[in-house]
């Protein structure tokens, strides 16, 4: 009888994880072929797509940790950012794949459709931790990575965030197994170093919740030793938040989002109670704000099956298993609380982003209820409930957007049917737990068309449509030389002349697209800008600018006596006609390109010490070499400096510069617009060297150090732990053969 069953189990165990893997990869590449705009929406296409192809090229160069880019400017603090994860090996993998591509729009898709495949996997793995069947355990994987927020925020805008919670999937299955003694610590903590170095706030967040709620269930199940374990492997795994954050701490002050109170209420993404309802219908659309205007998605769905199967679930497995399902319901109900709180509560803005985490604690839940299968008995009863549910959210949906009950009464329609052939099909037949999982993940990929072709691409994120061809931008702005600043103001093309904004990528490029073009761009998205640098500049976090910012480029400066532009080391400005209104071209500049779209001008002669950031330094100084040694080591031979002065460099003075004339250390400091100056003593001769390193860089490698030396303590104590047991449990097995012939001792 066992060798007859060991075989399905085996093909059972492999064979749902692969459909998992392959129906996610296969739903995945609907949105993208009905809208292959549809994962290169907002922060997508201006900001990471751009910046990962980058960051692989400084890897590539030999930079790594890409800490800083000067060059960048205002958008080159990667450290600062946290947001790109520059000590996350996985993160590594992905820059340099997205820098060996020629499509940045399909490279991106790939690495999205990746990271779904990867949370459906953790949701499976998960699911099946806390005693879900396999074929439950799918149906849940399968949908939560197209649940409303998931698909259209974090998969189509916001990528740091869908790694981050795809990492949450498998550091919550990681540490539940160490709590439970049967995964060794040490590979809990490489998990949770993941999810750190990702460098996303809502992957700490997710850490902290999913710890105290496992301490939670292993108190509740009376598991001290489990709770210890696990405290123990949470402490070595925060060890590296100094690491991933200090670099931010360091910077908040002089960044522009360190303006504001530490909690307020904007109502931006941030959901009423009401709009959780929405969460089984598919055209459900909240009316909360959302970056561009009013909710276009249904942000707030989960998966068709949630709200209907209510009366059909066989709940008392939750009260049989109220201690071992406990951790579940604290995670689902913290992050539901969070959800509903206010729109920013210090580094968390946008509370809708909470939303899915909530979710993947009811997907859990849902797939232990599936596992008991649905009741029989009742059926007129159920089956009026499950009508009531589903029209009263079709209702909802509706009274939200009047005009839409075209695609409302699809949604109905739809789920009434799935739901009724779902109830059916466990009514009529005994052993369908392979047919019911098919019939459940076919409707979710049935209710993705269904929302693919009523919503298409996320209207309220930003629209971009940039070019993803590399060597046709690359060859469309090889002509601009040198270091290039760009002035135009582009954001009403985006809501109202989205085709006219299109056309705009002929002669501007926003965010850091730039970096693809392989042009020395100062424009560059950020979410960390320097205040002052962009303020001056009148330059939004994308890069854009107003008219000020031009006028503000020819302004002299009150310490070099020269134009700003010179101290920036800028050769050319490309800039929107309507800007150089009132503007005369500068002395020393000539108009190499002017159009009804674009005005471009390049400097006549070259600057001094064309081979270094050093842009000017005071009267009486003599500066006898200056080159860039390396890409964050600047090295001027100083002559003599004479009653001594400043010295201004064509970077940012972000915290972490540091500088040094023949290893004496001498003061750095910024120039009111942000660049970075050094104070030169007088009478002083010899090597000055800039550097720069993170701010907190020591204090956090040794942080991490500890915590590392911490994880492989308990990994061998853990690992010596086992060994003895497996040594004892040999050695019980031994006595009774030993002894046959005598009683055992």
């Amino acid at each position: 009888m066992t060798t007859t069953e060991t075989p399905g189990r085996d093909r059972a165990r492999w064979l749902w994880p692969l459909v998992v893997c392959v129906v996610t990869a296969a739903y995945a590449s609907i949105p993208y072929l009905a809208h292959p705009y549809f994962f290169q929406r907002g922060d997508t296409a201006a900001q990471f797509a751009p910046t990962w192809f980058h960051l692989g090229e400084m890897v590539r160069s030999g930079q790594w940790p890409p800490w800083l880019d000067p060059d960048a400017w205002a958008g080159g603090n990667y450290a600062a950012e946290a947001l790109y994860g520059i000590y996350n090996p996985i993160n590594l993998l992905v820059w340099l794949g997205m820098s060996s591509t020629s499509d940045l729009m399909l490279a991106t898709f790939v690495v999205k459709a990746v990271v779904l495949v990867l949370l459906a996997l953790g949701t499976y793995l998960l699911a099946r931790e806390y005693g879900a069947a396999r074929w439950a355990a799918a149906v849940v994987a399968t949908a939560l990575p197209f649940s409303g927020f998931t698909l259209y925020w974090d998969a189509g805008s916001w990528p740091s965030g869908l790694m981050a919670f795809a990492y949450a999937t498998w550091l919550w299955w990681v540490l539940r197994r160490c709590l439970r003694g049967v995964t060794n610590p040490f590979w809990a903590f490489l998990v949770g170093v993941l999810v750190v170095t990702q460098g996303n706030p809502y992957g700490a967040l997710a850490v902290v919740v999913i710890g105290f709620a496992l301490v939670v269930e292993g108190l509740a199940a009376r598991n001290r030793a489990g709770v210890v374990r696990l405290v123990l492997t949470g402490l070595c795994i925060a060890a590296f938040l100094p690491l991933v954050y200090l670099p931010l701490v360091g910077t908040a002050d002089l960044a522009v989002r360190s303006q504001g109170a530490l909690i307020e209420n904007s109502g931006k993404l941030r959901p009423a109670l009401g709009d959780l309802f929405g969460l089984s219908s598919p055209t459900y659309v909240p009316g909360i704000r959302a970056i561009t205007g009013p909710m276009t998605v249904p942000a707030t769905y989960l998966s068709w099956l949630v709200l209907p199967l209510l009366p059909w679930l066989r709940y008392g497995v939750l009260r049989d298993r109220a201690r071992e399902l406990s951790g579940v319901g604290v995670v689902t109900v913290v992050y539901l609380a969070l959800t509903l709180g206010p729109s920013k509560l210090w580094l968390f803005r946008w509370p809708l982003r909470l939303v899915e985490y909530a979710w993947l604690g009811v997907a859990v839940a849902l797939a232990v209820l599936l596992t008991q299968g649905l009741h029989r008995s009742h059926a007129r009863a159920r089956a009026l409930g499950s009508l009531a549910i589903v029209l009263g959210t079709g209702y909802l949906a509706w009274s939200e957007h009047p005009a839409a009950v075209r695609q409302v009464a699809a949604g109905v329609v739809l789920v009434l049917v799935l739901v009724t052939a779902v109830v059916l099909c466990q009514r009529f037949w005994e052993r369908t737990t392979a047919a019911l999982a098919a019939l459940c993940i076919i409707g979710t990929g049935l209710v993705l068309s269904l929302q693919v072709y009523a919503f298409g691409e996320n209207a309220s994120s930003r629209y971009w449509h940039l070019p993803h061809d590399v060597a046709g931008i690359q060859e469309r702005f090889g002509d601009r030389d040198g270091r290039v600043m760009q002035f135009a103001d582009l954001k009403p093309l985006q809501t109202k002349h989205p085709r006219e904004l299109v056309r705009a990528w002929d002669s501007f490029l926003p965010g850091s697209m730039y970096q693809v073009a392989d042009v020395d761009a100062v424009n560059a998205y950020t979410g960390m800008g320097m205040r002052v640098f962009n303020k001056h500049f009148c330059m939004e976090y994308d890069g854009l600018t107003q008219p000020c910012g031009y006028r503000n480029l020819w302004r002299v400066s009150p310490i070099a006596g020269v134009p700003v532009a010179d101290l920036m080391k800028i050769d050319t400005v490309v800039v929107q006609p309507e800007m150089t209104v009132g503007v005369d071209t500068p002395e020393g500049w000539s108009v190499a390109e002017q159009t009804d779209a674009v005005v471009v001008l390049t400097r006549d002669e070259p600057l001094p010490w064309p081979d270094s950031r050093l842009s000017w330094a005071a009267e009486g100084i003599e500066v006898g070499a200056a080159e860039t040694v390396a890409p964050l080591h600047e090295q001027v031979e100083i002559a003599d400096s004479g009653d001594g002065g400043q010295m201004i460099f064509a970077a940012l003075g972000w915290p972490g510069w540091r500088a040094e004339i023949d290893g004496k250390e001498v003061p750095v400091s910024r120039t009111k617009i942000g660049m970075l100056m050094v104070d030169v003593p007088g009478d002083t001769s010899g090597t000055l060297d800039v550097t720069f390193r993170p701010p907190g860089l020591v204090a956090g490698v040794a942080a991490a150090g500890l915590g590392l030396l911490g994880a492989v303590a308990l990994g061998l104590v853990d690992w010596r732990s086992r060994r003895r047991r497996r040594w004892a449990d040999g050695d019980e097995g031994a006595i009774p053969h030993v002894a046959a012939g005598g009683p055992a001792e």
